[in-house]
């Protein structure tokens, strides 16, 4: 007898061979290619200043690519819409692509007549809308590929769902009623794409996305050619073009020049053109092989999802042949995150490896290979789908795991069918079911299968069991139907009996069902349950052994699945507890750590540090402008006041840029409370409140029914985005009456028992919306349940407290709302839209009028009612309140009271940070008002100070007064900010050493700490030190130049060289 293989190629459509083990998403793909990308595409992969690969970090995962760092990258929605927006509205590309337009309607002369107006005027006007409502796009970042292979350089994105809506949209109002428009929709579509493509690259160019500065060096690149004339000697290096006499050849430039442009022809022909040659510009998209007509899949859209074969291993009819498919055929690719090689390609790898092992005697037994080229291939199947979903509860995941029931049903039975072909009981000495079916491959249908928050429900998993037990057991007997043997007449009672418990359930076939004790967990009791019936039907039909058997061959692989389908669910469950089933972001970016608690102590050293040298670099500019200082020379007072005045400006800019950084990480922190916790906290009161006085508070101030409503228009505009009905569940809740305590859990019950495990089955993020749903409802009736229990009973004595802290919190919410600051941030930390009293020019006055507000909280602003409260005071008060109720409760409120406490500090900490701003922008200006003063005195020769007792002062002399006073208040400022910080810590420092010195016998870890608090309070004198030298340099300079006093000249010089000496030996110690 001799094995026969018969191997399969091709990427599958839609066919009933494969699971489509996600959703499916947008995608696209452009390809470019030609010497400017040869030449200057590199240059992403270059240092700051383009002067070679010297500190290339490669990709640790591809070997295909120069591209500098990991190519996959993250680039912001809305700047690709809005840079669409700007390429077809200024010239000269606008007229390009208008141009463009045109020459393609043209290719469709029946169409064209029919449609009014010009395409490049609907696209625009559409573009205007769509560039604002990108900002609130579903997903706000998209994930990029941007890797090179030999000349080729392509960019691999994902696309959102809005642009598709949009794309579509937009080409049917330029068609309309055009008959025969297919070609022609499709066309335009294409050209949409590119214009995407197009504002893409130069985003991520302009963005510095993949190398600092790349933008200066990194060509412009086009993906539709120009119907603009230009002259050839116009063109830069590399660009590709068409002669406009003569248009069937396409050329690029080698050498350019005005008079003459060194030009190659596709080719390889070099000849000299005249720079008058009137050209038009060329695409830079991929050719064909024919190197001169651009590609056809050079730039294109399309889904894209995570798929594999049903079988490693296909037996046919004939018992002498067995199939395998190849490459695509058996899994995706990775597409996008998190990959490596593809399947693909592995699986390639796979088949070459089955063949070479057929010639080797002592693997010439093909039980053996093909059992190992099944576990290699589900291996690497499993890979595919584990890459490439990442985690499987990704809050922005590109594909997570979700497929129909009826296609992961049919794709597990012939795993089973597999299991048997390929002989895993006689090869594998271990657990069979995991040796085809890993722990990430459970993992996945666990997540299919169990969304997080459903673990323990047993209305979902009733609802789960009732769905997926008919789906095997059909499956099942559309297989046994198949069955030769079971053909025949004889069994045909069997059968009959067998497809009829399949679709109607034991009840209408045996009478009753079988109950059997189970523990809870999924297909718990449903071997006991089809073992018991199944004997049943056997007596009822008087099916023969021969039928029983070949029967039971079928059910084994059916008792497999619901054993595999088990595992998955306590898995679920147990990863639940243990808390393992997290989620991840990888494209919302959410926000750093430290932007969610208060850090104003490690932040402050830098900031003190930073004022500090800004008030010794000041005080030395300062006092070399007194002239005895430098025996009168005016060149060397300039030079010493420029130079100490230049090393203010970065220092300063330090400061500003580190206390920006740090404000905008607190408003970050005061944004997301304001997000997610207003509502929490305010549902806690609610809760808190006795039953009489929840009756009081009318449903549009329920907090309780805000939160159910927010999270079902969530699900609406979810299931919108996603292209999914949500007819049924918008009826559901419009017949639910949520203050009726039965109509809210039949809602509950329907979520988890039909939309959750039936009607949304493949929708993963729906589902996880439908159990946000579910836990909104959940808190709603367990009010209702007390409220039922307890009735109108009397109030406690903290219910009126309570009370008018939930009638303070509307006000609050604006309040505090009103007081955000949530602009974009640009160049990393100006952050962008603050309202006036925001702007850091009245930081000090603000900053004031906060304190001013918590001094008086227990006197006027507290007896106005709050009318002239800050948003601090609000805070304060409202954490007063709610801390004394909790205190009261018995820690009811302990949460929102921390909460409460980090928001006041977050907010105090935003308007401290933004006057140490205010001193350092004064520090940064006045650096260069004393640099301009001191090279207008070299140029007048004259004194570089100002003489506060010279009475009728010259122009230039009152402009030197106001650099050198000014100059001395904002350094002296810097320098009290700084002393104020040292002296506060030295005193935290000092408190430490003390009480570990009142330890009786410390261990030697303590006495290490005692040692380093010393040893840097020795370090914080020093740095007071160098603060009080650099202060008195500025206030005797100041009493020098008004005459107050008599010193000499150069003590302020002195003290000034002391304080940076000083400043050197504290840098040194630490």
């Amino acid at each position: 007898k001799k094995t026969n293989f018969f191997f399969v190629r091709g990427t599958p459509a839609v066919t009933k061979e494969h699971l489509t083990a996600c959703p499916y998403e947008p995608y696209g793909v452009s390809c470019i290619q030609g010497i400017k990308i040869s030449m200057g595409m590199h240059n992403f992969g270059e240092t700051r200043f383009g002067k070679g690969l010297i500190n290339d970090f490669r990709s640790q995962t591809e070997q295909n690519t120069r591209v500098v760092g990991d190519f996959t990258k993250s680039v912001i929605t809305a700047p690709i819409v809005k840079e669409m927006l700007s390429i077809v509205s200024n010239k000269p590309r606008a007229g390009d692509w208008y141009a463009h337009f045109r020459v393609i309607l043209d290719r469709f002369p029946e169409q064209k007549k029919l449609i009014n107006g010009d395409i490049g005027d609907v696209v625009k006007e559409s573009l205007v809308p769509l560039a604002k409502e990108a900002k609130t796009w579903f997903r706000n970042r998209l994930q990029t590929r941007f890797f090179e292979t030999g000349d080729n350089y392509y960019l691999g994105m994902e696309f959102p769902r809005e642009y598709e809506v949009w794309k579509y949209a937009v080409v049917d109002k330029i068609v309309g009623a055009a008959p025969n428009a297919g070609r022609l929709k499709g066309t335009l579509r294409s050209q949409c794409d590119r214009l995407w493509f197009e504002a893409c690259i130069a985003v991520i160019t302009r963005g510095d996305v993949y190398n600092p500065s790349g933008k200066f060096y990194v060509p412009r690149i086009w993906f539709i050619s120009s119907h603009t004339d230009v002259k050839l000697g116009a063109l830069p290096e590399g660009e590709a073009f068409r002669i406009v006499s003569d248009k069937k050849e396409k050329y690029e430039v080698l050498v350019p020049g005005r008079t003459k442009v060194v030009v190659r022809s596709i080719e390889g022909i070099v000849s000299a053109l005249s720079g008058e040659t009137i050209v038009h510009r060329e695409s830079d998209l991929t050719r064909q092989p024919d190197g001169n007509t651009e590609s056809f899949v050079s730039c294109t859209t399309f889904p894209v999802t995570h798929y594999v074969n049903y079988r490693a291993v296909n037996v046919l009819p004939s018992k002498y042949w067995c199939s395998f498919s190849i490459g695509d055929g058996q899994s995706s690719p990775h597409f996008m995150r998190y990959s490596g090689l593809t399947g693909a390609a592995i699986n390639a790898m796979l088949i070459n490896n089955y063949l070479g092992s057929s010639i080797r005697l002592e693997n010439i037994l093909s039980r053996k290979r093909v059992f190992q080229m099944s576990h290699e291939t589900n291996w690497s199947n499993d890979e595919v789908v584990k890459r490439g979903t990442g985690y499987n509860y990704g809050v922005d995941g590109f594909l997570r795991p979700g497929a129909a029931y009826d296609n992961v049903i049919e794709y597990l039975y012939y795993k089973m069918l597999e299991m048997d072909v390929a002989r895993y009981e006689e090869n594998y000495e271990d657990d069979t079911l995991s040796a085809i079916f890993m722990l990430s491959w459970q993992r996945k249908f666990a997540s299919m299968f169990v969304p997080r928050g459903m673990e323990t429900n047993d209305s979902h998993t009733r609802g789960l069991e009732a769905i997926l037990l008919p789906k095997i057991l059909k499956t099942v007997s559309n297989e046994m139907m198949d069955r030769e043997e079971l053909k025949e007449d004889e069994n045909e009672p069997f059968m009959t009996l067998f497809q009829q418990y399949a679709s109607d359930g034991p009840e209408a076939v045996l009478g009753e069902k079988a109950m059997f004790e189970g523990d809870g967990t999924l297909f718990s009791t449903t071997k006991d349950e089809w073992d018991h019936d199944v004997r049943r039907l056997f007596e009822k039909s008087q099916a023969s052994a021969e039928t029983q058997d070949i029967v039971m061959e079928y059910m084994d692989r059916a008792y497999r699945i619901t054993e595999l389908l088990n595992r998955c669910f306590k898995l679920a469950r147990d990863e639940h507890i243990d808390g393992k089933r997290f989620s991840s972001e990888a494209e919302n970016e959410p926000k750093s750590t430290d932007s969610f608690f208060s850090d104003f102590p490690v932040e402050a050293q830098s900031f003190a540090s930073g004022l500090e040298l800004s008030s010794i670099f000041g005080a030395i500019s300062l006092s070399a402008t007194q002239g005895s200082v430098t025996g009168g020379s005016v060149v060397v007072s300039v030079a010493i006041a420029i130079t100490f005045a230049i090393l203010n400006i970065p220092t300063s800019f330090g400061t500003m840029t580190n206390v920006s950084r740090y404000v905008n990480r607190q408003e970050e922190f005061r944004a997301d409370f304001s997000r997610t916790k207003l509502l929490g906290m305010e549902r806690t009161l609610f809760k808190v409140l006795s039953s009489s006085k929840r009756k009081e508070i009318d449903d549009a101030s329920n907090p309780l029914l805000k939160q159910v409503r927010v999270a079902y228009e969530d699900f609406v505009t979810g299931a919108t985005y996603y292209d999914t009905s949500s007819d049924e569940i918008q009826e559901s809740y419009g017949n639910t009456n949520f203050m009726d305590l039965k109509s809210v859990e039949a809602f509950m019950e329907e979520i988890t028992s039909n939309f959750i495990p039936k009607r949304y089955q493949k929708e993963a993020y729906l589902k996880d919306k439908l159990v946000t749903l579910f836990a909104a409802c959940i808190e709603l009736a367990e009010v209702l349940e007390n409220d039922e229990r307890t009735g109108d009973e009397e109030t406690y004595i903290e219910d009126e407290a309570t009370y008018k802290a939930f009638r303070r919190m509307p006000n609050f919410t604006e309040r505090l709302e009103n007081s955000l600051q949530t602009g974009p941030i640009v160049y990393g930390f100006i952050r962008k839209n603050k309202k006036l009293s925001q702007w850091a020019i009245f930081a000090p006055l603000r900053l004031f009028f906060f304190l001013m507000g918590n001094f008086l909280l227990k006197g006027f602003s507290l007896r106005c009612g709050g009318l002239f409260n800050p948003i601090s005071t609000e805070i304060k008060v409202m954490r007063g309140v709610v801390t004394a109720l909790n205190r009261s409760l018995g820690q009811t409120l302990k949460k929102e009271a921390y909460d409460l406490k980090e928001l006041f500090h977050a907010t105090m900490e935003s308007s401290i940070g933004m006057s140490l701003f205010f001193v350092g922008m004064w520090v940064f200006i006045f650096s260069f008002f004393i640099i301009a003063n001191g090279i207008a005195s070299a140029v007048l020769d004259t004194t570089t100070t100002c003489m506060g007792t010279v009475p009728n002062k010259s122009s230039f002399q009152n402009f030197q007064c106001f650099v050198v006073e000014g100059g001395a208040i904002v350094s002296a400022l810097a320098g009290l900010l700084a002393l104020s910080f040292f002296l506060r810590q030295l005193k935290h420092q000092l408190k430490v050493v003390k009480a570990i010195n009142y330890l009786p016998s410390p261990p030697p870890s303590v006495r290490k700490i005692s040692t380093l608090a010393n040893f840097q309070a020795f370090i914080t004198v020093w740095q007071c030190l160098a603060t009080c030298t650099s202060l008195a340099s500025i206030v005797i300079g100041f009493v020098l130049r008004f005459g107050f006093a008599d010193f000499e000249n150069s003590v302020t010089f002195a003290l000034a060289m002391a304080a940076i000496g000083a400043f050197v030996i504290s840098i040194g110690l630490q």
